[in-house]
């Protein structure tokens, strides 16, 4: 189960996104259906890069990925949860 904090801070991400006019309706079905953390892992590690993961990157707004998520709770996730996000962060980065 995800800490409050880290269930606050999907929450704010998720607010950030649609005052952009982005509405991440995948991911917060998945969050309905698995649990924040489940729903995270799978698109995480998932091989693809994800549809919001390059729309919050085109709006500046990487701070407000889930990939930033595992990077700011990495407690909260797998060595293999964390060990994508951070990859995928650092991609963007070079």
């Amino acid at each position: 189960m995800a800490s409050r904090e880290l269930e606050c801070f999907i929450d704010e991400t998720i607010r950030v996104a649609q005052t952009h006019a982005y509405h991440p309706t995948i991911f917060i079905d998945m969050r309905a259906r698995y649990g924040t953390i489940p729903a995270i892992s799978r698109l995480v590690e998932s091989g693809d890069v994800q549809s919001g993961f390059r729309r919050l990157e085109r709006l500046d707004l990487l701070e407000h990925t889930i990939e930033a998520a595992v990077a700011k709770f990495p407690w909260e996730f797998s060595a293999v949860t964390l060990e994508c996000a951070e990859f995928r962060l650092r991609m963007v980065k070079q």
